[in-house]
């Protein structure tokens, strides 16, 4: 099941919602009704305030989108490919399909974000101040002055030196470019993102035991984000060392077990996934790759269906996101296999399967090095 949908497309970027941003969607429209909006226009109906906080929410996360289009177009000036950006609980992200190759161009991509947040947020000052004077309706100038403040907060807050965060990925761009070394850049810049985020955490739980339950939530989520996302973000940098030169033709395995596009889906469960003890299987007609099966698509038809229906009903089409050239690198496996929902590729040569490329291989692969590094 994907745990993200699409919403649009902008300059050739997918735009997904991940169902976890819904979560914090809610919150921010219950935090705005339920306590800000009340205090800057008292008064007011409720139906009002929840009305403001879902036009509030709506914008803010439209600054949210805005603030990563500019991380997404620096990156694409400079030629490094962009397959989408999500948005989920805490923000968004964009998603590069590999990092930048100097410290320079981290730079210009990591201050690119904070930038457009402080531009909106003057943008959204001034409409502010043109509304007061045209003598505008109180609910608008709230709105409008409550996204000047938030668009603010979020470029200063960015600008913390922990990485992920913008000021982190500064403060990586500028010990990259001193010590010459991306690993240990970022080791030190992650070191920063953990102890900034026990600080929020450590505030986050004062404010909980102060009474200020919302509050306190609010640090403590973000805290446990940050320090998780620069822990994920340090294990990635080793990953790609790790990986760095390994083609999908080393890993692959060439010992395949192919299916025909005629065979009954029973015969496929009973005889191959049952027997064989795989989850999915290539379908070839005549030496040629139509597609692949895999065991949550039979899981869709009723078990007493299964001799009436055939491998071609059931399969998924070959497509460029299911398959990968065995000279690719591993880490472009890894970008594609994240967006193929399988897990795995199918791996040809001259347009011939060659062998299958698993997640579970790269990760065999990761867990030797890993422990040859460590020691």
């Amino acid at each position: 099941m994907k745990r993200s949908i699409k919403v649009l497309t902008l300059f050739n970027i997918p735009v997904e919602i991940n169902f976890s941003w819904f979560i914090i969607f809610g919150l921010v429209v219950f935090t705005l009704a339920s306590g800000y909006y009340p205090l800057t226009d008292p008064g007011l109906p409720y139906s009002i305030y929840l009305l403001m906080a879902f036009v509030s929410s709506l914008l803010l996360f439209a600054s949210l989108l805005a603030h990563e289009f500019a991380h997404s177009l620096v990156a694409m000036h400079n030629d490094l490919p962009i397959h989408g950006i999500t948005l989920f609980i805490f923000g968004g992200i964009a998603h590069l399909e590999k990092e930048p190759d100097t410290p320079w161009v981290e730079f210009k991509m990591a201050v690119a974000g904070p930038i457009m947040s402080f531009f909106l947020g003057l943008s959204f000052f001034f409409i502010t101040q043109a509304l007061l004077a045209a003598g505008a309706p109180g609910y608008a100038v709230s709105i409008s002055n409550y996204l000047f403040i938030v668009n603010i907060a979020v470029g200063l807050f960015n600008l913390v030196p922990g990485f992920p965060l913008d000021g982190g990925r500064v403060l990586r761009s500028i010990l990259w470019k001193l010590l010459g070394n991306l690993r240990r850049a970022t080791k030190v810049a992650s070191g920063f993102g953990r102890a900034i985020a026990f600080i929020l955490m450590s505030y986050g739980l004062f404010l909980l035991f102060s009474g200020m339950f919302i509050n306190g939530i609010w640090f403590v989520f973000i805290g446990y984000f940050l320090q998780e996302s620069a822990e994920a973000s340090y294990r990635q940098v080793l990953m790609r060392r790790f990986l760095t030169g390994v083609k999908a033709k080393n890993l692959m395995s060439r010992d395949l077990v192919t299916v025909s596009p005629d065979l009954p889906v029973d015969r496929l469960v009973n005889d191959y996934f049952l027997k064989q003890r795989y989850i999915s299987f290539p379908v070839i007609e005549d030496d040629n790759l139509l597609g692949i099966a895999t065991v949550h698509l039979i899981k869709e038809i009723d078990q007493d269906d299964w001799p009436r229906h055939t491998v071609r009903e059931v399969m998924v089409p070959v497509s460029d996101a299911l398959i990968i050239d065995e000279e690719a690198e591993i880490t472009e496996c890894l970008s594609k296999m994240a967006n193929n929902e399988f897990g795995r590729l199918l791996v040809v040569e001259k347009g011939k399967l060659v062998g299958i490329l698993s997640q579970r291989d790269i990760m065999r692969l990761l867990d030797f090095r890993s422990k040859i590094e460590r020691y």
